[in-house]
């Protein structure tokens, strides 16, 4: 197939679903460009979901993570006291789906209200609604002896879900927690002990309170959006995936975008596209694309020596991103997860439950449990995201698989700083220049300080007494807020959800139009990908931008 009607430039969540939609037509042709490889839902350290903790492990690197990933590194954050941070993303068909925490949050009914008022006119909450539950197949409603005996609060946890929030039989397998660490449980308790409501479902009438999370997950195996976007849909014979193929720039004819060229097998090509270029590269990679295209903002243009095609001045502006820091604490008791001698028993049982009931350890993502809360009486809703992890291991420091203790972790959900893409270099090999400014606002290093003083009240609830060792991090003796600022700005991390890079909106500094999802001023380009949300989504972003390609499907088949 060598003419295409549509040309995706970029094969991940965004790009999978929207080549899966749009070949829905058997009279549309579609190319889909991504520079990672396909086939990797086939490889063990991506189907088994505790295989996650792998991919940015350096001294595992033999096992593939690294060729799944780009390994970005952000600027020097001032409000983090000149610290980078790690910005990895996923590489492959399917994208970051492959890499992630496969945790499914929609974010706040209010989120979607809020981009309306900031222009994204029909956008609002009903509107999402709708694609959420044409996404999903809820496993709870599909198959509801998926997880037998799946209880919170005492009660089976299908019997407090309101359905009329979900959908069946979309291709996004959306699962409770296949086999959940007991000391979920123990968590539950000592969050109600310290004041804080049981919610079942993150993703229905409200969000605020404590739970389990649901997970892009199917028959307890990672469910990236290569299995269910691009597979169903890469054997339809109007349908190509062009893999291992770095995108250089657009191509332009004037004011309209015809191709996109790109380098494959030590040769540069272009590729045509008959009706439109959709870019779907991501909010690192997308504004990235545009600019080495000559569309951007002139100054930034000009200074890497690029001719300037197109003035569009929001280009790579309004970055947001989810910051997050921890406590982690040793336990006396060995029932979360870890290397030791005593309960090595216990971790062939895990090795064995995953080879045949995919059950056990190696179908956790560790971080079953967590909640939304508000940072302090000053808000109307929560503002803090918490994650409950039942180990005190990270990718980062594999040494500390070998101790038992848990990781709480809290994350400033509405940042108030505002970052930007830029480049380094008009090579489309180099990174693009990404800085986040994170905590240049001093509210958002104020919520993560009330996130641990929260992390702490539950720790120190009746329920964990049983359990309670030494506080590892950031350790009893740091109690001042000043001292805790100090250890934020040296323990905290991106939760990998960056967005708003192309936003949709009708002002001087919007770059898509939130009607077409167009670039404005050029004819034969979209932008689809979370690069075009106004404003980043309170929570885990996969779904809602698994939820505005299907819009944006839609909208393409609708002619808009």
């Amino acid at each position: 197939m060598n003419v295409y009607d549509y040309v995706i430039a970029g094969g991940g969540v965004a790009g999978c679903v929207l080549a899966y939609r749009l070949s829905e037509d058997p009279n549309v042709r579609v190319a889909v460009l991504e520079y990672g490889r396909a086939g990797n839902h086939k490889k063990t350290i991506v189907r088994m979901p505790l295989g996650m903790v792998c991919f940015m492990m350096p001294n595992l690197a033999f096992l593939g993570g690294p060729k799944m990933t780009y390994m970005f590194k952000g600027e020097r954050n001032q409000g983090l006291g000149g610290n980078t941070l790690d910005l990895p993303r996923g590489k492959a068909v399917g994208g970051s789906s492959m890499i992630n925490g496969m945790i499914y949050i929609r974010g706040q009914h209010e989120d979607f209200d809020r981009w309306e008022t900031l222009g994204a006119t029909g956008w609002g909450r009903d509107e999402m609604l709708k694609y959420f539950k044409k996404s999903e197949n809820f496993e709870i409603a599909d198959n509801p002896d998926y997880t037998p005996n799946f209880n919170i609060n005492g009660r089976p946890v299908r019997d407090q879900i309101d359905l009329g929030y979900h959908g069946t039989g979309g291709p996004y397998n959306v699962a409770p927690p296949r086999d959940p660490n007991p000391m979920c449980d123990v968590y539950f308790e000592a969050c109600k002990q310290a004041g804080f409501n049981i919610n079942p479902d993150f993703n229905g009438a409200s969000q605020e309170g404590i739970g389990y999370h649901w997970l892009q997950q199917k028959g307890g195996q990672r469910w990236g959006m290569e299995s269910a976007y691009a597979l169903p849909c890469k054997d339809r014979p109007n349908v190509e995936f062009i893999t291992e193929a770095r995108i250089r720039k657009l191509v332009l004819n004037g004011k309209k975008v015809t191709g996109v060229e790109y380098d494959q097998g030590g040769e540069t090509k272009t590729i045509s596209a008959e009706r439109e270029v959709i870019l779907s590269a991501g909010s690192f990679n997308s504004p990235q694309v545009l600019m080495l295209s000559g569309i951007g903002p002139g100054h930034e243009l000009v200074k890497q020596g690029i001719e300037v095609q197109h003035e569009l001045p929001g280009v790579g502006q309004n970055l947001q991103d989810h910051i997050d820091t921890w406590v982690k604490q040793k336990s006396t008791s060995r029932i979360t997860y870890g290397l030791s001698l005593p309960v090595l028993h216990r971790n062939v049982g895990h090795v064995l439950k995953w080879i045949f009931s995919r059950r056990g350890a190696f179908s956790s993502n560790t971080a079953e449990a967590g909640g939304f809360v508000k940072s302090h009486d000053g808000v109307d809703r929560p503002d803090l995201q918490l994650f409950f992890c039942t180990t005190i291991a990270s990718a980062q420091a594999s040494d500390s698989f070998f101790a038992h203790g848990w990781a709480m972790h809290a994350t400033d959900l509405r940042p108030y700083s505002r970052g930007h893409v830029g480049l380094h270099s008009a090579d489309p090999y180099d990174q693009p220049l990404i800085q986040h400014n994170f905590c240049q606002d001093d509210r958002d290093m104020q919520n993560l300080v009330r996130g641990i003083h929260i992390m702490r009240r539950i720790t120190d609830q009746p329920a964990f007494k049983a359990h309670l060792g030494e506080e590892m991090e950031p350790g009893r003796e740091v109690q001042s807020d000043d001292d805790l600022r100090n250890y934020i700005k040296t323990n905290c991390m991106t939760m990998y959800h960056p967005t708003s890079t192309c936003s949709m909106g009708i002002g001087p500094m919007a770059v898509t139009d939130p009607g077409s999802l167009r670039v404005h001023g050029l004819e034969g380009l979209r932008v689809i990908d979370a690069s075009v949300f106004p404003c980043v989504t309170s929570g885990n972003t996969m779904a809602p931008t698994v939820a505005v390609a299907e819009k944006g499907a839609d909208l393409i088949k609708a002619g808009t």
